[in-house]
């Protein structure tokens, strides 16, 4: 008679056992586990929700992968992409671009998992999200060099971690930080439940859906089929998180508000101009601070309330960053359009601004009245003057521009001195985060400290193009070549270009 797989499983996964021939802590430094001061018999408790053996797995993700490749090979033969609208094309460059190598990132930290979480169990798992994560690298890759025939901005999708374009360096930043300087646990409550429990249901569900209501059905297949991996492998936060409140709560508060804060700003990044300007407006399934509200603030609050944490100290700045932080973050971007691989889409043609205030109330007077300037300048063929000349200054911490996680009045950012250098922040709550520990991120150069230290030569804004790797052929620039300004042609103060 067959077992169940119930009447087995706890014996294949559970292979730990007493160490003789070493000692434990040499086995399982504490600077890799994590464990600290959490007793070693504490983690006999750790469970994952989601019980799998590898011959399902592999069944499963055989099923799975044939899906992909089957779709991805029919719409290929069809020609579908070359119909795709140039905006959302953009918003596919940005995600591959910003995420591919993230997923390799995971690889190593799932790894890590496999060999120095404190519990079996956990160790167990990580073998699966190890693969998990194998596959994504591999699926953008895939999906990305089939399309360089046709578009080579997505020979980015591997190139872009290794150039110093500045924000490519902000993602790093953010996930090396809490995938790989982070130890076990710590990785858990930051990567695995506040970003792929939480934060990439934003960037591959909602993005799926936006994807597919855009005629990409390859691409929304694939973050599909991504995403039910991540629900998976994801779960590893919770039974980590279960534990630690038992010994130390405090420190899994402290983890999970700076992960949560950081999060944010990088996917109002990533995620927020993709939704509210790169989906075609009629093709749009809700606005960015509706998925956060329903996927993001609903998750975390669940989460809170569940395990008996607090919110964190800064929801209100939260909440107002979500009205207007990405807002900030696009305007900024296609502001600064030469030091991009994509081309950004302006998104503020009539009808997109109508849908803009009525997502946004405050959207009108906070941002409405910059882009007129922009507008006023692209219609009197004055385009040099929505150029920069120079390049933003930068938080020392999440590596975005200072006055980007408020409104265009939350311009001033806050400082601090510390060891003799002084650090700028985009918020009150960057600058905490920071302070919880600042030897971690005191040493990094943001990329307008490499300006100023002569890292970049010549030190202007073709050097910092140079040092980036962006070339003319990739040089990012508006999407639609300004066609959206003439909507505004008849209105006071705008002018036709003669």
């Amino acid at each position: 008679m067959l077992l169940n797989r119930d009447d087995w499983y706890d014996i294949s996964r559970d292979v730990d056992w007493s160490l003789t021939h070493v000692d434990p802590e040499v086995a399982f430094p504490t600077s890799w586990s994590g464990a600290q001061n959490v007793p070693a018999d504490a983690w006999d408790k750790w469970e994952e929700p989601f019980r799998v053996s590898y011959r399902d797995y592999v069944r499963i993700q055989r099923e799975k992968e044939s899906g992909v490749k089957a779709v991805g090979n029919a719409l290929g033969r069809a020609g579908l992409f070359e119909k795709l609208d140039p905006a959302h094309v953009a918003a596919s460059h940005l995600h591959m671009g910003g995420t591919c190598m993230v997923e390799h990132m995971a690889v190593t930290m799932q790894s890590r998992f496999c060999r120095f979480a404190p519990s079996s169990k956990w160790r167990n798992l990580g073998v699966f999200g190890m693969l998990d994560e194998t596959r994504h690298t591999q699926l953008d890759m895939r999906f990305s060099h089939e399309l360089l025939k046709v578009d080579e901005r997505f020979d980015w999708t591997q190139k872009a971690f290794h150039t110093n374009e500045w924000g490519i360096l902000a993602v790093k930043n953010f996930f090396d930080d809490i995938m790989l300087n982070a130890d076990c646990v710590e990785a858990a409550l930051a990567t695995s439940l506040t970003v792929e429990h939480g934060f990439t249901n934003v960037q591959f569900v909602a993005l799926a859906a936006d994807a597919m209501a855009a005629g990409d059905i390859n691409w929304s297949n694939l973050l599909s089929s991504i995403q039910t991996d991540e629900a998976r492998h994801a779960q590893q936060g919770f039974p980590t998180l279960e534990v630690l409140m038992e010994h130390d709560p405090a420190r899994a508060q402290t983890a999970l508000d700076v992960a949560f804060w950081r999060s944010t700003r990088l996917f109002q990044t990533l995620t927020g101009p993709a939704m509210d300007y790169y989906t075609p407006v009629d093709q749009r399934k809700h606005s960015f601070k509706e998925f956060m509200l329903e996927w993001i603030v609903n998750h975390h609050e669940r989460i809170l309330e569940d395990y008996g944490l607090k919110k964190p100290w800064y929801w209100d700045t939260f909440m107002y960053s979500l009205e207007n932080g990405h807002h900030a973050m696009h305007i900024g971007t296609w502001f600064w359009r030469p030091t991009l691989f994509w081309k950004p889409n302006a998104g503020v043609s009539k009808d997109e601004r109508d849908w803009l205030r009525e997502k946004y109330p405050t959207w009108e007077e906070n941002w409405g009245v910059m882009w007129d300037e922009i507008i006023k300048n692209v219609n009197n063929d004055e385009i040099y003057n929505t150029l920069p000349d120079t390049l933003p200054a930068l938080c020392n911490l999440t590596q975005l521009p200072l006055g980007s996680s408020g409104s265009r009045h939350d311009l001033q950012p806050t400082q601090k001195l510390y060891k003799g250098r002084l650090y700028s922040f985009d918020s009150d709550v960057s600058q905490w985060c920071f302070e919880q520990d600042p030897e971690r991120y005191a040493g990094h150069e943001s990329f307008v400290d490499r300006f100023i230290g002569g890292k970049i030569l010549p030190a202007d804004l073709a050097g910092g193009l140079l040092y980036m790797g962006i070339t003319p052929e990739v040089m990012g620039d508006d999407v639609y070549d300004y066609a959206w300004a003439k909507d505004y042609l008849n209105q006071p103060g705008q002018t036709a270009a003669v």
